[in-house]
């Protein structure tokens, strides 16, 4: 869910020089007109404006910035400084020149503050840039952010996977060592283990080199090869070693399987989850006795790439509504439905979800309860049921802020109350999984009406929101209890029927038409 802008050349000089720098400019632009016209909630370019400007305060605190209904007033140090006037925008003026006003008023206050405030004329363009970004979201909503050149190639890493040969590794004193291998990688065939130092790559000496200098070095084009001189752990030999790169993407499945159940915990959502979970689950198959069951773990997953989600919820539904998505932006609406067939042919399915379980991962929870096709177990999730846009910018950083909220299949918001599951396991109901699964079962009546008035609930009545939550208060213990629970429930297929349609009425197989 992104929206991708043309990067360009990064300043070189220390400090905005002027009120044109051409790249602050163009950043400015697009930061204004994004939030402007992409934000869930509708929000003035002038506030937009005020805001931006007064992110500055980040840098000296001495800047304050106000607005009257025709003047933008600069004030710095309890007295104002400047005042520029605001323009009366023109119907005939096209998309583009409307874009160059806002900029350029932004850098016309930049440079009076400049001026006046020695912390500003000494600052990076990377620091201003950041105040000046930050500002233009810091009245938006929590998840609202702005990450830096740096970190938002470490995120894309995170969801895209990155060209390299995968490992981490820690520098700066002595040789760079190698702390983490990822599996089924290219250093992983070929024979490299944590603990082992990096001497050499491609003949240069690494001693006291840092480990993002290390790193960059590993990475390079896909299918070109890297030379590296190895001293494994607890060995005094030298081992060369030539490895080709090629992408490497974070592992999120940890699967296993235990008495013919397939226990896939998911730690969040980048492009290669829903593929590695179907793999998975194919393997699961192919076991002397078939699959009989799956547990889908999904505590402690802050959510990532919605559409892998949708994906991930695909592979256990033949037909019918996975949830949507709505907005005042016409991009940010979207209804996902299944298509792909149930990978399991049905088998009985437990999801885990607990405090942490968030965003996309409660939109596979909500769409696999709603639709019938898994008992939730656990406690209640965390309840963000909106959906981000990231933008790229062209400091090759990125903007990221909430343009859509998701509903499950049966129409609730589960934004602020989570999702309930059939079997909490923060009851007093036993110590045993036995007595839980009893205690559910006995409880079905009582569960079914809490899951109506959760579906039924205006998200914004706090008190009711309070209460609802509170039935089966949100926990992050992430405890191997839950799963005991989960494998209880699935040697008895009339109990877990009884519990997977607990709570409301069919879902229809379409969504109305928007």
């Amino acid at each position: 869910m992104s929206v991708l802008l043309t990067a360009c050349e990064s300043s070189k000089h220390v400090g905005v020089s002027s009120p044109d720098d051409p790249r602050t400019h163009e950043l400015i632009s697009q930061t204004i007109e994004l939030v402007a016209t992409r934000y869930i909630d509708p929000i003035s370019r002038e506030q937009i404006l005020v805001n931006t400007l007064d992110g500055l305060s980040t840098v000296d605190d001495a800047i304050r910035v106000d607005i009257t209904p025709s003047d933008l007033v600069l004030q710095y140090d309890g007295r104002t400084v400047d005042r520029i006037a605001l323009p009366a925008m023109s119907g005939d003026a096209n998309e583009h020149e409307n874009l160059q006003v806002w900029a350029e008023i932004t850098l016309h206050g930049l440079a009076s503050y400049r001026m006046h405030s020695s912390e500003l004329r000494s600052a990076s363009t990377k620091d201003i840039e950041s105040a000046l970004i930050s500002g233009a979201i810091r009245n938006l909503d929590r998840y609202s952010r702005y990450e830096g050149p740096e970190r938002a190639e470490n995120a894309r890493n995170r969801r895209d996977g990155y060209i390299g040969i995968g490992v981490r590794v820690v520098g700066g004193t002595g040789y760079p060592i190698v702390k983490l291998v990822h599996a089924e990688s290219p250093a992983a065939r070929a024979g490299l283990n944590p603990g082992d130092q990096i001497l050499t790559i491609n003949g240069q000496d690494m001693y006291g080199k840092a480990s993002r200098y290390t790193a960059d070095l590993l990475h390079g084009e896909e299918g070109s090869s890297v030379l590296i001189e190895v001293n494994s752990a607890n060995s005094a030999a030298i081992t060369p070693m030539e490895i080709l790169r090629e992408r490497v993407i974070d592992r999120t499945v940890f699967a296993e399987i235990r008495d013919n159940i397939l226990i896939a915990r998911l730690s969040s959502f980048n492009s290669a989850t829903a593929s590695t979970l179907a793999d998975n689950i194919m393997k699961a198959k192919l076991y002397d006795g078939g699959l009989n069951g799956v547990i889908l773990d999904l505590r402690g997953n802050r959510g990532g790439l919605l559409q892998q989600g949708v994906a991930v919820a695909d592979l256990f539904l033949e037909d019918g509504p996975i949830g949507k998505t709505f907005s005042r932006v016409t991009a940010a609406r979207h209804i996902f439905k299944a298509e792909t067939g149930d990978l399991t042919a049905g088998a009985p399915l437990v999801v885990l979800i607990d405090g942490r379980t968030a965003s996309s991962a409660e939109l596979v929870a909500a769409a696999l309860q709603d639709r019938h096709r898994a008992v939730l177990i656990g406690s209640t999730s965390f309840g963000k049921g909106s959906v981000q846009a990231i933008n790229d910018l062209p400091n090759h950083g990125t903007l990221t802020f909430t343009w859509s909220r998701m509903t499950a299949p049966s129409g609730y918001t589960f934004d602020r109350i989570g999702l309930f599951p059939a079997i909490c396991t923060q009851t007093d109901a036993g110590n045993t999984a036995i007595h839980q699964v009893a205690h559910a079962l006995s409880q079905r009546d009582k569960i079914a009406s809490v899951m109506m008035k959760w579906r039924n609930l205006d998200y914004q009545d706090e008190k009711s929101r309070r209460e609802l939550r509170n039935v089966c208060p949100a926990s992050t213990n992430g405890e191997a209890f839950d799963v005991d629970v989960a494998l209880e429930l699935l040697k008895n297929r009339r109990e877990y029927k009884n519990l997977a349609y607990a709570g409301q009425e069919e879902i229809a197989d379409t969504f109305p038409s928007q």
